[in-house]
């Protein structure tokens, strides 16, 4: 193996590692909102994202397919590059509740941060991580988007204010 195939393998992968977190840490500060969904999705199970994930993944791969024996490889390649960054972030809120849980007394964008970069370590893992983990992240990030759109927060219980109590006096 020649070493600038080396190297082209190495930026990958470092692309990978940097520019995740940083993509999630970005979501987190530009779209409150949308990352609170996702990370509220994420509580709630990834078996239900994966699943839910599954199928926009399944339609798109058709649509891919026959745009590529229609078109040629290049509707193709854009349209599964833009699918793939929506599911990478969609993955945002996965990785912020890995760094809850991890560093439970660090700031929330160092939460992102620190589980995001557990999550893409373990991605690089060779032939689990490449072929199994980032694909799984990509569908379940697509699923805690489909599951982000539909999502109704439940409302608080408000408790009434305390009771003041006045003293008498004689």
């Amino acid at each position: 193996m020649l070493f600038s195939t080396v190297s082209i393998y190495l930026a990958i992968a470092l692309a990978f590692v940097i520019g995740l977190p940083a993509l999630w840490i970005l979501q987190r500060g530009l779209w409150p909102e949308s990352f609170e969904k996702k990370l509220a999705v994420s509580k709630t199970g990834v078996w239900k994202s994966l699943l839910i994930g599954l199928v926009p993944v399944i339609i798109l791969s058709i649509i891919i397919a026959i745009m590529g024996k229609r078109l040629g490889p290049v509707p193709g390649l854009l349209v599964s590059a833009t699918a793939l960054a929506w599911g990478f972030a969609g993955a945002a809120g996965m990785a912020s509740l890995i760094g809850m849980r991890l560093w439970p007394n660090g700031e929330p964008w160092q939460q992102t941060r620190n589980g995001g970069l557990a999550l893409v370590c373990s991605a690089l893992l060779p032939m689990v991580g490449w072929f199994l983990l980032l694909p799984l992240i990509a569908v379940v990030g697509v699923g805690v988007n489909v599951r982000a759109w539909f999502w109704k927060p439940k409302p608080l219980l408000v408790a009434p204010p305390p009771l003041t109590v006045v003293a008498e006096t004689p």
